[in-house]
């Protein structure tokens, strides 16, 4: 690691720039996204990125947002009471070695188990910045799901609605998701949510299962699940990033 929060791979050439989502609309996302607090407490903060490393020109650089955590611990398992923060950052910095072996530059938007901010509200300002940052070719969201009906289970993956490219990347994602964990494929979902709109890059929230069933929240805790998931995403990150480098957007 380069620093708390950027990583250096080896850089290549600067590139430019497919229901169930109504189920999650209701759980975990639109907590996580709204601004809810549920902490009146003063908790600690993670360190801020360094405003003096910028991230090189020719790189494809590829931002992971590990969502929530500190005293945002977002969902918490049925049956063994894991904190999705948790697992979130897990498979988020799994993530970032995939992409660094595949020669990515990767950004971590945490790398520890805190918040950026002492609020809800500073921590989401926080992210828009980092979201923002100039150079990032694409953003992902690690996160994991819960849901009223213990039965609904595995990945999703969520684009912003209206865009080409995010639809594109998702599509390539879910698909390389559901074959590394050997789940039937399943169509990516358009939505309108804080970590989909608002980089300028193409971005994606990826649900890695639900913490609500309880076979997908065994496998969540175990590393070589979250090993899965991470490779899944990476190639499918890695499909997108050839689709550009060819021409077909």
């Amino acid at each position: 690691m380069r620093s708390r929060f950027i990583s250096g791979g080896n850089g290549r050439s600067k590139l430019v720039d497919i229901g169930l989502s109504l189920l999650v609309l209701a759980g975990t996302l639109s907590l996580a996204w709204m601004g809810l607090t549920g902490s009146k407490s003063m908790p600690a903060m993670a360190e801020p990125s360094p405003a003096d490393a910028p991230i090189p020109e020719n790189a494809f650089a590829i931002m992971i947002d590990a969502g929530h955590g500190g005293f945002d611990g977002g969902a918490v398992g049925v049956g063994t009471g894991a904190i999705e923060a948790e697992l979130n950052l897990s498979v988020a910095k799994l993530l970032a070695e995939e992409l660094e072996g595949l020669g990515f530059y990767v950004v971590l938007t945490r790398s520890d188990g805190e918040a950026l901010g002492v609020t809800k509200a500073e921590d989401m300002q926080r992210r828009r910045e980092l979201f923002g940052l100039e150079n990032i070719d694409l953003v992902v969201s690690i996160h994991m799901n819960k849901f009223r009906d213990r039965s609904i289970s595995g990945p999703m993956v969520f684009y912003m609605k209206g865009s080409k490219e995010g639809k594109a990347l998702a599509d390539m994602v879910i698909a390389s998701v559901c074959e590394a964990v050997g789940r039937p494929l399943r169509s990516a979902n358009p939505e309108d949510l804080f970590v989909l709109r608002t980089p300028y890059a193409p971005s994606v929230l990826v649900e890695c299962g639900f913490l609500s069933n309880p076979e997908d929240e065994a496998l969540l805790l175990t590393e070589e699940y979250q090993k899965k998931l991470a490779h899944g995403i990476a190639e499918g990150i890695a499909g997108y990033a050839a689709y550009l480098e060819n021409g077909d957007t």
